[in-house]
């Protein structure tokens, strides 16, 4: 893997600068010296790289790209007016790690929150009636992939089967699959 550093900060600069003198110093007083002039810059600078770059680098394993289903969550969220951040690479990872119709759990969010507009602890799909709580809205969607996949009620049945399961009011179903497919 290539990463390529951009330093804009003139600080940032100078702390690297510091950094590499003091590596190629002779061990000795004067290394003692470019450390103590340079310490704090560096721990500075060391830590708005470290954020900056963790920050920008992009998840290796997806590339939203050239996945029409990106594109497709993009506007389906747009659609909804649904607020930011949409998690939809949370979404197409979940789907693709559990073989499980990227649509649904989307779909499940405008039914059962309005895309998390009336989520509680980071539920957007009202799992539990929405008693059920996540750390985060990306391990909520993990969690949820892997329920409707894994989990007893739900595993080895068909996508209307799970969502009878998941509520069984007979247009719940029906809803939910008119909500995917404005999604294609």
């Amino acid at each position: 893997m290539v990463l390529r550093v951009r330093i804009t900060s003139r600080r940032a600069g100078t702390a690297l600068f510091a950094a590499e003198r003091f590596l190629q110093a002779p061990v000795g007083r004067s290394a003692i010296l470019v450390l103590r002039r340079g310490a704090r810059t560096l721990a500075a600078a060391g830590l708005a790289l470290c954020a900056h770059v963790t920050a920008n680098v992009p998840d290796a394993s997806f590339n939203p790209w050239p996945d029409p289903r990106f594109v497709r969550l993009q506007r389906f969220f747009q659609h909804y007016r649904c607020p930011s951040p949409q998690y939809i690479a949370a979404y197409i990872r979940a789907s693709d790690r559990y073989r499980l119709d990227y649509r649904l759990l989307p779909a499940l969010s405008i039914r059962e929150t309005q895309c998390g507009l009336h989520e509680k602890q980071n539920n957007r799909w009202g799992y539990h009636s929405g008693r059920q709580s996540f750390p985060s809205v990306a391990q909520g969607i993990d969690f949820m992939a892997h329920q409707l996949v894994e989990n007893p009620p739900y595993k080895g049945k068909t996508l209307r089967q799970k969502l009878l399961t998941y509520n069984p009011r007979p247009a719940y179903s029906d809803e939910v699959a008119w909500i995917m497919r404005q999604i294609e």
